[in-house]
Parts: C-alpha cells; structure tokens; sequence
C-alpha cells in the first residue's frame, strides 16, 4: 500500500500572540488521523508593535517567498484589529493579494474570525459592523444547510467567539456566499464561496480549553468591564470549564482536512 502524503496547509497568523495561536492550531494538526505539514507566514507589510512579535515570526516565512509554491490547504486566523475598516490596516492589500493568489496555488481556504469577515468582505462584499457589546463565550449555531465541512454534525455546531463585529444574514449576497451555519446571538457562523473553495468561520475554533479564560482574566486585569464568557463556566465557577465544544472543533478541523485530499 503506498504511504499517503503529507497535507501542505500554510498558515498566515495575524494573531497578536503568534506562539500561542501556532501551538493551538499545531494541536489540532496532531490530532487528525491524517499528516498535516504546516507552513507558518506572516504580512511583510505589517508593522509590529513589539520586539516578541519580532520573536514569534523567526521561523516564518513572509508571503513573497512562497508565491511560486502551491498548497493543499490555506488558514488565515483572526487579528485584533476587528474595529477598525479593513482599507485602514496596513496589511490590507497584501492580504487581497493573498486572497487572490490563493485562489489558483490552495485547493481550499479557511478563515477565522477577522480574517472570515475580512474574506466575505473581499469575495462577496459583505460590511461587518461594530456591536455594542462583545460577542463572547460559547454558541450553539443551527446549521442551514447540509454540507461536506459539516459532517457528522445534526443540527446544531457549537464555536467558541471572541468579537465586537457581525454581520448580517441578510447582507449574506447568495450569488455569491452560501450560510452553512448562524444563530440569532452570532449572525453568520459558518459560510463559503459557490464553488466550494473560501470557507468562513467567524468563531475561534482554534482555540483550545482555557483561551475564553485567560481573555476574561485579562481584559478584568485591564479594568475593563466584562461579562463572563457565555456557556463557558459550569455553574459560573471560572475552576470549572466546559468542554464539550472542543471535539466538535477537532471534527471541523477534520473535515476541512478531508477536502484538502
């Protein structure tokens, strides 16, 4: 029997804390029953703010360097700066051209959070706007339609979500985009291209256990008022989380993987 290769999926990480979205998504990786080969990227028109994202990004490899490869896979996680206009962050028109390019060199693509509205945005036109209290916790969401990403799922999947921006169903162009999965509390949850290729999850299922946690302590840290993340604390100990949501992320990671083959 002839060993099956490896799964080529580069990884642009836009995340503020690059070491600790790359462990969370590596998790992941090690736990599908098929081999994923990750190369890790970064915006080379990005301006860091710190010297430890300096740090983070020794061992990556910045878009230009990579445009005459090709990939099976390509996952573009979420960024911090989900307030301001997408014209307004520096990286913006490089990350157009990532999108275009990947279009022809990545059999599928898969954004998180930010970089999920930002793609619905760039493919379908599709505005985000600002809510007036964050999006936090864990969510049930009905899927809408059956689909290859979802199996194994009935009605409903459940997303960790961390944001202060949504979109609307109805703003949803369906020329374009398809809504695989929503609820009232998060809008579109799930969404993807006609052609199967762009897929948007405008959760965090990268995150793992205790991310909502150390978010939650942080943001108190800071002064600011926040409401304990939702469906997340059992009987609302911040000792006792609940988890039950996690192989359902592990699951969708899985069935992206099996598109990739």
């Amino acid at each position: 029997m002839s060993e099956i290769s490896p799964l080529s999926v580069l990884v642009v990480n836009l995340m503020p804390d690059k070491a600790k979205t790359q462990q969370q998504l590596t998790a992941f990786f090690k736990q599908s029953k098929l081999t994923i080969k990750p190369t890790f990227c970064y915006p080379a028109t990005h301006r860091f703010r710190t010297s430890k994202s300096l740090i983070d990004i020794k061992n990556y490899v910045s878009f230009s360097e990579i445009l005459q490869a090709k990939f099976d896979g390509l996952i573009i996680t979420g960024a911090a700066i989900e307030q301001l206009p997408f014209t307004e962050i520096d990286y913006w028109p490089e990350l157009c051209r990532i999108f275009e390019w990947s279009q022809t060199h990545c059999r599928k693509v898969l954004t998180i959070c930010w970089a999920a509205q930002a793609g619905m945005y760039y493919f379908g036109g599709v505005s985000k706007h600002l809510l007036n209290k964050k999006i936090f916790g864990i969510y049930p969401t009905i899927i809408q339609k059956q689909h290859p990403l979802l199996n194994g799922f009935k009605r409903e999947i459940t997303l960790p979500f961390s944001r202060y921006t949504t979109n609307l169903n109805s703003e949803i162009p369906e020329s374009s985009l398809q809504i695989l999965a929503s609820s009232a509390a998060t809008g579109p949850a799930i969404c993807a291209t006609r052609d199967d290729h762009n897929f948007f999850v405008t959760g965090h299922p990268e995150y793992q256990s205790t991310t909502l946690l150390d978010e939650y302590l942080r943001d108190q840290h800071r002064g600011r008022v926040v409401e304990q993340p939702a469906n997340y604390f059992i009987s609302n100990s911040v000792e006792k989380i609940n988890e039950s949501w996690l192989p359902q992320s592990q699951r969708l990671f899985n069935n992206w993987f099996n598109l990739l083959q």
